[in-house]
């Protein structure tokens, strides 16, 4: 399978990001896969990948990724997106940009997954305690 019709795949599983989607992570990441954003490290373990997909559509009100834009480079292919979410319906939508880096094996499923995003501003900012101190913080610098 080409970068492109693996990155094409990539893209339909986060345009329907969906506990359908969730349950079938095996055709889409390798076994023995590595993936890391800013709260998880999982390597090769289907069962915390689709536990940690299922929490993220599960804590949130509403969650979707728009992929922006897309390239393929000699380390792997990258990903430009956006995360939209919501914690409860009547929250403000909130918006966090962040780029994926991937790498494919021969049948196009990823042997790596990592997403670089601002997890403090796009995330923890916004959580009542944490959020507070953060932006005491960032005031302060």
């Amino acid at each position: 399978m080409s970068a492109g019709e693996a990155l094409a795949r990539f893209r339909r599983f986060y345009d329907e990001f969906s506990p359908a989607w969730i349950e079938r992570v095996e055709e889409l990441y390798a076994p023995g896969f590595e993936f890391q954003d800013a709260f998880h490290a999982i390597r090769g373990d289907f069962v915390a990948l689709r536990a940690y997909f299922s929490r993220v559509l599960t804590a949130l009100d509403e969650s979707r990724f728009i992929v922006e834009d897309t390239a393929t480079g000699d380390d792997g292919s990258y990903v430009r997106w956006r995360w939209e979410w919501r914690r409860r319906a009547k929250d403000p939508q909130k918006t966090v940009p962040g780029v994926t880096h991937l790498r494919f094996d021969a049948d196009g499923r990823i042997t790596h997954h990592t997403d670089l995003f601002d997890a403090a501003g796009g995330f923890y900012e916004t959580l009542p305690v944490v959020g507070t101190m953060l932006r005491a913080i960032k005031k302060r610098l």
